[in-house]
């Protein structure tokens, strides 16, 4: 399996502002919501998001074994929307789930 761009129309999404690899690496997961305000989002959905970073991680090459890789930040902050990102987020494969990369991580294309 491996990361496909996200080229998809408008969606809601909590923002996880989330740094691994001793802070070297820095992107968002984004995970669709029906939520107005990021108070209103579960708890669960925290510890889901904390599972989406690993798995990118995994994707982009970067495994999180022992004290060499860890999602140290996965901090929920706002309701975001999709369509202000075009071209520029990844698709975790067969999931709703969109990580928006930044510090240290590939871009789509």
């Amino acid at each position: 399996m491996q990361l496909e761009p996200y080229h998809g129309g408008r969606k809601k999404v909590v923002v996880y502002n989330t740094y691994a690899d001793g802070g070297r690496l820095h992107f968002d997961v984004f995970i669709p919501t029906d939520k107005s305000n990021a108070g209103q989002v579960s708890k669960d959905m925290d510890a889901q998001a904390v599972e989406y970073a690993k798995e990118f991680l995994k994707l982009i090459g970067k495994q999180s074994t022992g004290d060499n890789m860890m999602v140290n930040i996965c901090e929920r902050c706002h309701i975001d929307d999709t369509s202000l990102y075009s071209n520029e987020l990844w698709q975790l494969p067969g999931k709703e789930v969109f990580i928006w990369p930044m510090e240290g991580c590939p871009k789509p294309n």
